[in-house]
């Protein structure tokens, strides 16, 4: 495999699949213990996609995403596939991964207001709206909770934020990570 910046391309694919992982872990947790109803769950299972997204870019953060659902699907015990849910996932990945990928492009270092913006953008258009819409389609969820999903997301999402930004300000992460990401936070 070639290396990119000095790093190999391997690093990247080990800490994706962990981020993964652990995505799918969060979303059994919450499912069991934040869900009420069918439709509404208190769940952090977007934090591992959303960080893979911002530091390694939005191709990696789209396969993250998408693998994180297909995972979860097949762990679940009704192992099937709603395809709008698993575009939103990939939409979390993607839309987390441009922002930092638009920001490095247009010279601009600001890693906290980029950040912001990628946990935003990933949490309105994958889970409030694409989500919202597959539970709306496949689940009859009524349309009242695209609201109720925009207030949990802002909730969860402002909580990802800073558990995102106290990671990667932490020197030892920060060496994990030297070279694979669009900024450095320490």
């Amino acid at each position: 495999m070639s290396r990119q910046n000095g790093v190999s391309p391997v690093r990247k694919l080990c800490i994706t699949g962990l981020m993964m992982a652990l995505s799918v872990v969060i979303g059994i947790l919450c499912k069991n213990l934040m869900t009420w109803q069918i439709y509404y769950r208190v769940t952090f299972e977007n934090f591992p996609i959303i960080l893979t997204g911002f530091c390694f870019g939005p191709i990696w953060g789209l396969a993250a995403g998408v693998g994180a659902d297909l995972l979860s699907c097949l762990m679940s015990s009704n192992p099937v596939v709603n395809p709008i849910i698993s575009a939103g996932a990939a939409c979390v990945g993607l839309f987390s991964g441009l922002c930092p990928l638009i920001a490095r492009r247009a010279g601009l270092n600001k890693p906290k207001a980029t950040l912001a913006l990628s946990v935003a953008s990933a949490h309105l258009i994958g889970q409030v709206i694409i989500k919202s819409i597959g539970k709306i389609v496949v689940y009859g969820m009524p349309k009242i909770g695209i609201l109720i999903g925009l207030g949990i997301s802002v909730i969860v999402g402002t909580a990802e934020y800073f558990l995102i930004l106290l990671l990667l300000s932490n020197p030892e992460i920060g060496k994990t990570l030297k070279g694979m990401t669009y900024f450095e936070l320490h």
